[in-house]
């Protein structure tokens, strides 16, 4: 049976996509919201900001037990560190760059 999602050389070819206009319409429009909402998220203040997250990790945990939360914070940590390590790449490349 064929899957009708996408494999791993698509996934990568997504990811490696320098701008948005290599997908379709409905990506197209997936990514703008996507930049939207992340525009939104980093303008705020530190303290809205702060306030935005704990209001966010409350929501999740409803309905979950504790095995559950530790598994959805798990993740969640492991999607920031993957954001980490990819801006501090960008940072080194850049300063090497220069040098």
């Amino acid at each position: 049976m064929e899957s009708k999602g996408m494999n791993f050389d698509d996934i990568i070819k997504k990811l490696s996509a320098e701008d948005a206009d290599c997908c379709d319409k409905a990506d197209n429009i997936t990514y703008n919201t996507y930049r939207t909402i992340v525009s939104h998220i980093i303008s705020l203040p530190p303290k809205q900001y702060t306030l935005l997250s704990s209001v966010i990790g409350i929501l999740l945990i409803d309905d979950l037990d504790i095995k559950e939360q530790f598994i959805l914070g798990k993740f969640i940590n492991n999607i920031g560190q993957t954001i980490i390590t990819a801006a501090a790449q960008e940072e080194l490349s850049i300063k090497l760059k220069k040098g």
